[in-house]
């Protein structure tokens, strides 16, 4: 529940200015009784109005305040639900997690990890993996015959996708990230089942050169991917996610995003969070239930 409470203070303060202007000019006519007369009678409508507004500000305080402990209550039980809604969801799944927009959300790995899934590896893309400088001098090493920093983007989101998809390309993992381009922790020399893409921001180049790329060569491998961004970015990202044909979560900072992300790595894909049309929190629960 939203209130706005400028509206009332706004009518408060001109209130006070009428009641100080009544009295100005009354001060000035003092001697004539019906202007006098007159002046008493709106101060008292002025003053009754006045007690009337401060009845009105503490009913809505107190609404306001109400509406808070509500808030508050509902996002302590669906923190505290998380993990019974998600336990044993992703035994043994094999996940990793790509950075390409900053660090996943608090507690969203952890929730992963809830769900039974194996968690590696975790890859971060670094400042320096958009940089031009540090894309041509990789280009050049890998020999690749292509000055275009777009090409390169490219070409290096998919072979990065490919590689965590399978496996099999451990070197250049490893190569990527002794030139600074990318941070990995845990395990990146076995297969994956599923990715998760990390998103978010307003950076349209780099969604176009880096993360869709990156999905379509995920995609390509046969691996299941989920982009997920946070409640507070724009949208714009997942919208391009979802005309590659993946699930995507716009949420993922809040509990209910993260059941939904499990949910989808469970078998459940869907177009879940806040943002855009034909959205929904959760898939619906199967009819005659299941887990």
């Amino acid at each position: 529940m939203i209130i706005d409470l400028r509206y009332h203070i706004a009518t408060l303060v001109a209130l006070f200015l009428m009641l100080g202007l009544g009295i100005l000019i009354g001060t000035g006519l003092i001697g004539n009784d019906a202007l006098l007369k007159k002046q008493e009678q709106m101060t008292n409508r002025l003053e009754k109005q006045l007690e009337e507004l401060r009845q009105e500000n503490m009913r809505v305080r107190q609404l306001y305040e109400e509406a808070e402990a509500e808030n508050r209550s509902l996002r302590t039980f669906a923190q505290e639900v998380l993990p019974y809604a998600v336990a044993g969801r992703l035994k043994g799944m094999r996940v990793a997690v790509v950075e390409v927009a900053g660090k996943a959300p608090s507690g969203m790995i952890g929730t992963l990890k809830t769900a039974g899934a194996v968690v590696e590896p975790v890859v971060s893309l670094l400042d320096n993996y958009t940089a031009p400088t540090a894309d041509l001098a990789v280009a050049q090493a890998l020999g690749w015959p292509t000055n275009d920093q777009g090409e390169i983007l490219s070409r290096l989101s998919q072979e990065l996708g490919a590689a965590l998809a399978s496996g099999q390309n451990p070197g250049f993992i490893e190569f990527l990230s002794s030139q600074g381009l990318i941070k990995v922790e845990g395990n990146y020399k076995g297969a994956v089942q599923a990715v998760v893409v990390v998103g978010g921001g307003s950076n349209e180049r780099r969604v176009a050169k880096v993360d869709l790329p990156l999905i379509d060569a995920l995609v390509k491998s046969k691996v299941m991917v989920v982009g997920v961004e946070e409640s507070s970015d724009s949208g714009a990202g997942i919208e391009a996610y979802q005309e590659h044909k993946i699930s995507t979560v716009d949420n993922i900072d809040r509990p209910e995003g993260q059941i939904a992300l499990v949910l989808a790595l469970a078998g459940q894909p869907g177009q879940y969070g806040t943002k855009g049309k034909n959205r929904s929190l959760l898939p619906p629960y199967p009819v005659g239930g299941g887990a």
